[in-house]
């Protein structure tokens, strides 16, 4: 529980820090100017993207409630954030790990994106069923009055009907 409530708290911090680690470890360890213009652009997408998956994690109630992510969320945002600072370090293998990062964050982005829809349909099922057992314990409830639950004929009254004209004409 303290790792999954620890990284429910990191993801906020994590939107500034990672994108602000990444471009001070290219700047320190060496990259070109041209370079650097590209990582400063897409630190800026880094942040968007951290920040969307952060937001839809916290759209979740039950990590609300439990101030804790799940193990799944846990799980793939330590890969991502571990591939993130790989990539500050400008290794070798930078290029191999800067893929790691799309994907890993694709792959927290969509499995954010399902288990919210999993756990809004759960909560949406409920809704509808306690809605279901409240009408069939009126429905039960009626019967035991005696009360029959056939349709009743439309009321129409044939008296007076009084027309009020608004200025505008159906037919022109």
């Amino acid at each position: 529980m303290f790792v999954r409530r620890a990284f429910y708290y990191w993801q906020v911090a994590a939107v500034v820090v990672l994108p602000l680690w990444v471009l001070i470890g290219w700047s320190v360890f060496g990259g070109s100017g041209w370079q650097f213009l590209l990582v400063l652009l897409s630190c800026g997408v880094l942040a968007l993207g951290l920040a969307g998956v952060g937001v839809l994690n916290y759209l979740r109630r039950s990590v609300r409630q439990a101030r804790a992510l799940s193990w799944l969320d846990t799980g793939l945002l330590a890969a991502w954030h571990a591939a993130i600072i790989a990539v500050g370090f400008l290794t070798p293998v930078g290029t191999l790990l800067s893929v790691a990062v799309v994907v890993f964050g694709l792959a927290a982005f969509w499995a954010s994106i399902f288990q919210l829809g999993a756990e809004t349909k759960r909560r949406v099922s409920g809704v509808f069923d306690s809605f279901q057992y409240a009408a069939q314990m009126a429905e039960a409830q009626a019967a035991a009055a005696g009360v029959s639950s056939a349709p009743r004929a439309p009321i129409v009254a044939d008296g007076e009907y009084i027309v009020i004209d608004t200025g505008r004409s159906h037919q022109k």
